[in-house]
């Protein structure tokens, strides 16, 4: 009996460190997951200006108006996000004026939150920059910062900055997101040493032929990016953007591990939904915040212009897509989206913000708050 019990415990020491292990172990992805993980912080400024205003005198609409049909059942908009959000947040913003604010669950004005894929939105943000400062170019192929890829598969060096950013990859790696600690996107998520894996990925396409979305490109494009500037992915994204915009509080990204640190660029981030509207406004703003410039007003039209032929998804944003007269047509307005239908979502023709997170999704709200839009669109 004492044998078997020293067995467990050796096999248990040996597998602690395995990824397989450790998925089991940790379970699903959540909001808190990066609990799991070594991490960096991301510190805002000391003395921070509250530039989101929120003002008892403004349109009561969000707050008041109840809606039926679809997935509404004479309800506010709160009511109903406090019946299907679990565990969230809602946050709508116009103008830099609060207009509606709720949480839900346990969480509370500035709660952190992992925002998982979002943060390939801000991870592209900060390569604009790089691209903007002159550390980085579209064209370069990522054999040039990631030089350990020039012995592996030889279609590295024709796989490009643009590429990653538009996920045009053609890299073999399965997108999955149903709980499996086997698959390559557990791998990724919970394993060391992201570099190690990209030497061993192989292609099922030449890069620029198709869009296929998959986070090992951002992974990739995290790493590239610190590469070209010198700096860890935290510091970086502090400097240029964190405290430039007076964010209201310190964000957090996981690391591959303590040893390696390489950031998770691809779903790794932790913020608040006040932070992420900021976000939101310098994009509608065209890349200025304060009359200050943060990224070229290029690289916003770049990210929030899509096209039909990349399935509308554009430098880590997506486009609302609307039909007239049969034919698909691409919209001005863009959103940001995570795996548990966190959602960062901008009209910018009526310069409205919205923010959702949260455990679940419970609908598709990012087409929920493009009917919002709609909506006020038509009451004008």
């Amino acid at each position: 009996m004492k044998h078997n019990y020293f067995l467990l415990i050796f096999f248990l020491i040996v597998f602690t460190g395995c990824t397989t292990f450790k998925s089991i172990k940790c379970g699903s992805p959540s909001t808190d997951t990066y609990h799991n993980f070594a991490i960096d912080t991301i510190k805002t400024n000391k003395a921070v200006k509250d530039v989101l205003l929120s003002s008892s005198g403004h349109d009561r609409y969000f707050e008041d108006s109840k809606f039926s049909g679809g997935s509404f059942n004479s309800e506010t908009i709160g009511e109903y996000f406090a019946r299907v959000r679990g565990n969230g947040a809602l946050l709508i913003v116009r103008n830099d004026t609060i207009l509606l604010e709720k949480y839900f669950g346990n969480f509370a004005q500035l709660s952190p939150s992992n925002i998982f894929s979002i943060t390939k939105s801000i991870t592209a943000l900060l390569c604009g920059i790089a691209i903007d400062e002159g550390y980085m170019s579209l064209t370069d192929p990522v054999t040039k910062y990631i030089t350990d890829l020039n012995d592996a598969d030889p279609l590295f060096k024709e796989l490009t900055i643009e590429h990653l950013l538009d996920m045009r990859t053609g890299l073999d790696f399965q997108e999955s997101y149903g709980w499996n600690p086997f698959s390559k996107m557990a791998k990724l998520y919970y394993g060391k040493n992201v570099v190690n894996q990209f030497k061993k990925l192989h292609f099922k396409s030449e890069p620029g032929v198709e869009h296929y979305y998959n986070s090992m490109a951002t992974a990739l494009l995290g790493v590239a990016i610190e590469r070209a500037v010198g700096t860890p992915f935290a510091l970086y994204l502090q400097e240029k953007v964190w405290k430039p915009l007076n964010m209201e509080a310190d964000a957090f990204v996981s690391l591959d591990d303590s040893k390696h640190r390489q950031a998770k660029a691809y779903g790794g981030l932790v913020s608040n939904v006040r932070d992420l509207a900021k976000i939101g406004r310098l994009y509608i703003n065209g890349g200025v915040y304060d009359n200050k410039r943060i990224v070229s007003k290029e690289w916003i039209d770049r990210s929030t212009h899509s096209s039909l032929d990349n399935e509308a998804y554009s430098f880590g944003w997506n486009n609302i897509i609307t039909q007239v007269d049969g034919r698909d047509i691409i919209t001005s307005r863009f959103f940001a989206i995570g795996l548990f239908g966190q959602v960062l979502f901008c009209d910018p023709v009526q310069n409205l913000i919205f923010v959702t997170l949260g455990e679940k999704k419970g609908s598709e709200y990012h087409l929920l708050f493009d009917d919002f839009c709609n909506l006020i669109s038509k009451s004008k």
